[in-house]
């Protein structure tokens, strides 16, 4: 009689442990999470349209289960949804989802939940930038790819010059590089480009006067003198006047060129 009382008493004990195990919030055991007396309090509040009650309600069950999925969703939906007015936070509906999804990766509205999630994304960015900053934003990705392909372009362009570069360079002979030799005493010194370069437009060119003895000259030069003059000249020669000026027309020209050291010609006399 005895063992018949302790085995039932040990059996009674266990029952109590297996319902205890099972009855844990936070192991998401038989128990369902839609049981839960504030989450069963949140869709009564919600199908008032009382969204602020609903939302403390779903929040206190998360309290109670962190681990409670149903709460998440239905969190979830009410941050997302336009209706909710001022409730609208999408970032809050995107943690839910997110969350319901960890928590439930089977859920039957997994579909539904990966296109809100991305709904979410696009006003949270809208939210943080303006339509000109996000265009902005798509213009310099445009041009950033842009010049990256353009930039590898040119990679494969100089890699291509410096191959031909060094075929060039293997297949060309040494050419000996061949020293000019030094020019020969009393030659002048030949510039390329001077004196073959044509004279700019609008510049006075002077006229060219031979340096030679002029016709009919003996080749007698005379020097001018300080004060001297080709009056005094052609008088020391004993030659007319208009003889000694025919054979030095440049001098006759320009009278600023008749000063000291001046060259002066001294024709024949004629009889």
């Amino acid at each position: 009689m005895k063992f018949w009382f302790g085995l039932g008493q040990v059996l009674a004990v266990a029952s109590l442990v297996v319902l205890a195990t099972g009855c844990d919030p936070a192991s998401g055991g038989s128990v369902s999470h839609e049981d839960d007396p504030d989450f069963v309090r949140g869709k009564g509040r919600l199908a008032r349209k009382d969204l602020a009650a609903a939302i403390l309600s779903f929040e206190q069950a998360i309290a109670n289960n962190s681990a409670n999925a149903a709460a998440h969703f239905e969190l979830a939906l009410i941050f997302y949804s336009p209706s909710s007015g001022e409730k609208t936070d999408y970032v809050a509906a995107c943690y839910h989802f997110n969350r319901h999804l960890a928590l439930q990766p089977d859920s039957k509205h997994a579909d539904n939940i990966t296109g809100f999630v991305k709904v979410c994304k696009k006003e949270i960015a809208k939210d943080i930038a303006t339509p000109s900053e996000i265009n902005a934003i798509h213009s310099l990705r445009t041009q950033l790819a842009k010049a990256n392909a353009e930039n590898s372009s040119l990679k494969g362009q100089v890699e291509m010059m410096r191959g031909r570069l060094n075929q060039v360079g293997s297949e060309s002979p040494n050419v000996a590089m061949v020293k000019p030799e030094p020019p020969l005493p009393g030659t002048p010194l030949q510039v390329p480009g001077v004196g073959s370069r044509p004279p700019t437009a609008g510049t006075p060119t002077r006229p060219s006067y031979p340096s030679a003895t002029p016709s009919g000259n003996s080749g007698r030069t005379h020097k001018l003198r300080q004060g001297e003059s080709l009056y005094a000249v052609a008088r020391r020669y004993g030659i007319p006047f208009a003889q000694l000026k025919a054979a030095n027309p440049r001098l006759m020209r320009n009278s600023r060129d008749l000063k000291p050291g001046v060259t002066v010609y001294i024709p024949t006399k004629r009889n």
